[in-house]
């Protein structure tokens, strides 16, 4: 945006701080939303293949797609692209049929906390008593939103199968957020995101086939399913990601960070006025229990 002031820019950005957040919760209503009308495997392949293949196209349009490196680095790509858009696209749908959307964003919102967990545990990084109580406080809030806040299921190891899915994509999320801290690339972000994101399709391709066979064919092609494509490929995923990365560049990383508070609490308004979720006492207990656990493990010592 060359022709703005920078104030402009900042205005812009604080609006971003808003949407965003809204944009990657669009996704946890969709995983609900399109519950027994979209089959999950296919919708997380269509989501991803269309994704990747818009974005490079864009790039290809002003010679910015580099071929050549992707190439280069499909390894990486491959490795990255099956963690966050693979592991964290088709089990997140899955978790759709079996669990509500207040319930995948509350759970999915505990990524920071494992992310710090892996960092301590795989790279040494240090853990103050802080964090580390806050790390326990998170992780407990998510077994009271698992078991509902009964004991009983706790002892009995009764848990819902899709809060199980999406504890699966939330772990693949934090690894996948560390490789691309600690797996280098000559490649601009977005180069790299439209990347991964057909590495992501070529992941569920083969889970497609599977899918289609246990399932059944296709289902017709709708304009409810047209239209829940389109939530996914241009908010869910290109609008989420820029707006998150025009945040970084512009406010950066410390505010955009906090803004991952924010898609949980998007997610159980929006699944209230939209899929008639209730908001039960275990989400307000559990949710009392990961947000301050997530900033006692956000805080950086002086």
């Amino acid at each position: 945006m060359p022709n703005l002031s920078d104030r402009v820019k900042d205005q812009i950005a604080w609006a971003m701080v808003i949407v965003s957040p809204a944009m990657f919760s669009s996704n946890m209503i969709m995983s609900r939303g399109m519950a027994g009308v979209f089959p999950p495997i296919s919708m997380a392949f269509s989501r991803w293949l269309f994704v990747g293949l818009l974005v490079f196209f864009a790039l290809a349009i002003f010679s910015r797609a580099n071929f050549r490196q992707v190439l280069k680095e499909y390894k990486s790509i491959l490795f990255l692209g099956s963690l966050g858009m693979g592991l964290c696209g088709g089990p997140v749908y899955l978790a759709g049929e079996l669990t509500t959307a207040t319930n995948i964003g509350l759970i999915y919102s505990t990524a920071p906390l494992l992310i710090v967990l892996i960092s301590f545990f795989s790279f040494k990084e240090p853990l103050g008593k802080g964090q580390a109580f806050g790390l326990v406080l998170g992780l407990f809030g998510v077994l009271v939103i698992m078991t509902k806040a009964d004991l009983s299921q706790l002892i009995a190891l009764n848990f819902n199968g899709g809060d199980l899915w999406i504890v699966l994509a939330t772990i693949s999320f934090s690894i996948y957020s560390l490789g691309l801290k600690y797996l280098k690339t000559s490649l601009t972000q977005i180069q790299r995101f439209a990347a991964m994101a057909l590495g992501g399709a070529l992941w569920h391709a083969p889970f497609v086939g599977l899918e289609v066979l246990t399932r059944g064919a296709w289902p017709p092609i709708t304009m409810e399913i047209l239209g829940a494509l389109m939530v996914l490929i241009f908010i869910s995923s290109i609008g989420a990601y820029l707006s998150y990365g025009y945040i970084v560049s512009q406010l950066g990383t410390t505010i955009a960070g906090a803004t991952l508070y924010l898609p949980p609490v998007y997610a159980a308004v929006l699944a209230a006025i939209i899929l008639d979720e209730q908001i039960m006492v275990y989400h307000i207990l559990g949710g009392a229990m990961i947000f301050p656990g997530i900033w006692l493990v956000s805080r950086r010592k002086k």
